[in-house]
C-alpha cells in the first residue's frame, strides 16, 4: 500500500538524520554522565534503574532541560547559518544534508530529554545484545517532533503512551515495546503533518539559500525561529507527564492481553466502515494498515481482510475497554479518525458512536472533543 507522499517525505528525512553517528542516545550513558558527580552510587543507581525524580528535584530537571535546549539551539543554528551561506542552484543539493543536520540535533534533544523526564531507553537490543533503532523508537521520535511543531494530536497519543508505560509497570520501566499497534495509524497521522509542515517550511529557507550571505542569514534565524520554541514546547509537555512516568503503582495492570485488544479494535473499526459508504476505499486502507500492525497470525489478518471486503460486521462488547484508559481512549480515536474521512457524518455514524461512547463512560462533551480532533 503506498505511502502518503508527506509521511514518505519524513521517512526519508528521518532515516537521513538517524544514519549520522552519535545521533542514538544511550540512555545509561547520558544519565550516568550528568548525574555521576551529583549523586552517591546509591541514588545513581535509582535514577539509572528508574527514573531522575526518583531522587532528584523537579526544579533541577527542569534547569537541566533548559541548559540542553540552549546547548542544542545554538549548534543547530550556526549549523544552519554556515549550511546557508553557498549561494546558487547547487545548493539545492546540499538541503536533504540541511534538514538532515538539523534533525539529529532534534533527535539528540527530544532523546535527552525523554530520559530526563523518565522515559526509558528507546532503543532495543538485536540477539547479540547490541541496542537498534526500530519502528517503536522511530514513532516515537515522530510523535516528539509532533509535538515539538504544535501537533495536538501528537501531544495526545504521547500522553496515552506515558500512561501505557504506567500500568504495564510495578517498580521499573519496561525496556522495550513502548508502543503497540494501537497508535499506529494515529503516529502516521503525525507523520504526515510533520511532512507537510516540512513542504511549506523549506520553501524560506531553499529561497534564502539562493542569496549568498544574506541567505545563511535567513537560515539560521528560520531554524531558531523554529527549534527553540518547539524544543521548549516538548520540555514542557514532558514535564506534565512526568507524574504519570513517576506513578510506582504495583496494582496497575492491562486488563486483557494485546492480541485481544487488537481483535476487538479490528472489529469496530470493520463495524464503523461498514455505517457510511463515503470513502469506502479510504476507509479500508486505513484498517488494512493497522490489521498489517498488529500482533495477530496471518490467517486472523487474512479472516478480517475478507470479512473488511465482504462487508461483514461483528458484535463486539466495548465493556472490556472500560478497565484499560489508554486503550479506550485509543478506539475512540481511530474510530473518530474514520468518520472523518467522510465529509458528512451519517446517522448510522452518530448512533454507533453514541452507544460506543456510552458503554465506555464517556460524555457527551468527551465524544464532541474526539470528533473535533484533527
Amino acid at each position: 500500500m503506498p505511502m502518503i507522499k508527506e509521511a514518505h517525505l519524513w521517512n526519508k528525512i528521518m532515516k537521513a538524520a538517524l544514519a549520522i553517528p552519535g545521533v542514538c542516545i544511550d540512555r545509561q550513558v547520558f544519565l550516568s554522565s550528568t548525574f555521576k558527580d551529583a549523586l552517591p552510587p546509591e541514588e545513581l543507581s535509582q535514577v539509572l534503574e528508574l527514573r531522575p525524580a526518583v531522587v532528584i528535584k523537579r526544579s533541577v530537571i527542569d534547569n537541566l532541560a533548559t541548559r540542553l535546549i540552549k546547548y542544542h539551539t545554538r549548534a543547530v543554528t550556526t549549523l544552519s547559518t554556515l549550511t546557508g551561506l553557498p549561494g546558487g542552484p547547487a545548493i539545492l543539493a546540499s538541503i536533504p544534508t540541511d534538514l538532515a543536520q538539523y534533525y539529529y540535533h532534534v533527535f539528540v534533544l527530544a532523546q535527552k530529554l525523554a530520559y530526563l523526564y523518565g522515559f526509558p531507553d528507546l532503543r532495543e537490543k538485536d540477539e547479540k545484545g547490541k541496542p537498534q533503532v526500530t519502528d517503536d523508537m522511530m514513532d516515537m521520535l515522530t510523535l516528539f517532533v509532533g509535538t515539538m511543531m504544535g501537533a495536538d494530536i501528537a501531544n495526545k497519543v504521547l500522553r496515552d503512551i506515558c500512561l501505557d508505560i504506567t500500568v504495564q509497570i510495578a517498580k521499573k520501566v519496561p525496556q522495550q515495546a513502548l508502543t503497540r499497534s494501537i497508535y499506529y495509524p494515529l503516529v502516521k497521522q503525525v507523520a504526515q503533518h510533520i511532512g507537510v509542515d516540512l513542504s511549506k517550511n523549506s520553501v524560506s529557507k531553499t529561497i534564502g539559500k539562493f542569496i549568498p550571505i544574506i541567505g545563511g542569514i535567513v537560515s539560521g534565524t528560520v531554524t531558531y525561529a523554529t527549534f527553540y520554541p518547539g524544543a521548549q514546547r516538548l520540555q514542557k509537555t514532558l514535564h506534565k507527564q512526568m507524574d504519570l512516568l513517576g506513578t510506582e503503582s504495583s496494582e496497575a495492570k492491562i486488563q486483557i492481553p494485546t492480541d485481544d485488544i487488537e481483535r476487538l479494535v479490528v472489529k469496530a473499526l470493520i463495524n464503523m466502515s461498514l455505517m457510511n459508504e463515503r470513502d469506502k476505499e479510504k476507509k479500508q486502507n486505513f484498517i488494512l494498515q493497522y490489521l498489517q500492525h498488529t500482533t495477530l497470525i496471518d490467517t486472523e489478518k487474512k479472516s478480517f481482510a475478507e470479512a473488511l471486503r465482504e462487508g461483514h460486521a461483528f458484535k463486539v462488547d466495548f465493556r472490556e475497554f472500560k478497565d484499560d484508559p489508554v486503550c479506550s481512549t485509543q478506539l475512540m480515536r481511530l474510530l473518530t479518525e474514520i468518520i472523518n474521512m467522510s465529509n458528512k457524518i451519517s446517522i448510522n455514524e452518530k448512533i454507533y458512536l453514541h452507544k460506543i461512547a456510552r458503554e465506555l463512560g464517556y460524555s457527551t462533551s468527551d465524544l464532541e472533543e474526539f470528533l473535533q480532533e484533527k
